[in-house]
């Protein structure tokens, strides 16, 4: 009874881990949500189950197209324009299920950034005060 009762448990928590692995088929690592920069392009890369499609948009439009291997690693650079955009990896498995996930970036003139020196001072009088 022992035996079978360790078998139920056993496949129980197979399922249950299967189905945890299988919720999430796109992790989106880069770039990060609200990522602000002054470059005119990000770095967008991630991991999807193996031989997924990817599709990359940047507000809406379609950038790249991408497919993953066994490995399920992608990685791609796409162009942004405008102070906001909005960008949208779309992951297509073989049997036709998707997953989406979306990152805000802000793109900001190198004339927005605060002054170095004005933000080492400040860090200073923090510490002091501290």
């Amino acid at each position: 009874m022992k035996k079978f009762f360790f078998i139920i448990l056993t496949a129980v928590f197979l399922i249950i881990l299967s189905s945890a692995a299988m919720a999430e088929s796109v992790t989106l690592n880069e770039p990060k949500d609200n990522l602000m920069t002054t470059s005119d392009s990000v770095v967008v890369s991630g991991e999807a189950l193996p031989d997924a499609s990817i599709y990359v948009l940047v507000n809406g439009r379609s950038k790249a197209r991408l497919s993953v291997g066994a490995a399920g690693i992608f990685l791609t650079q796409v162009p942004i324009s405008g102070k906001e955009s909005i960008i949208t990896v779309r992951a297509v498995q073989p049997s036709g299920a998707s997953e989406t996930v979306s990152r805000r970036v802000y793109r900001i003139d190198g004339s927005e950034l605060p002054e170095l020196d004005s933000l080492i001072q400040t860090i200073k009088t923090f510490l002091i005060l501290k």
